[in-house]
């Protein structure tokens, strides 16, 4: 399968190319999804600086 240029390549050989390479492309969007969303993440994970008695007066 690899040693065969492109346009050698039987359609099985084609489709199996065609499904790597939208798994591969699938795992760079959720990835990149996911480090996006860690800022914003960490920043509501992280304790409230204000004492529950300070925010219950305010």
């Amino acid at each position: 399968m690899f040693t065969k240029p492109l346009s050698a390549a039987s359609k099985l050989d084609k489709a199996i190319m065609l499904s790597i390479t939208a798994m591969l492309a699938m795992n760079v969007v959720v990835l990149a999804n996911q480090l996006d969303a860690a800022p914003v993440v960490a920043q509501y994970a992280q304790p409230s600086t204000q004492p529950v008695a300070a925010a219950q007066q305010a």
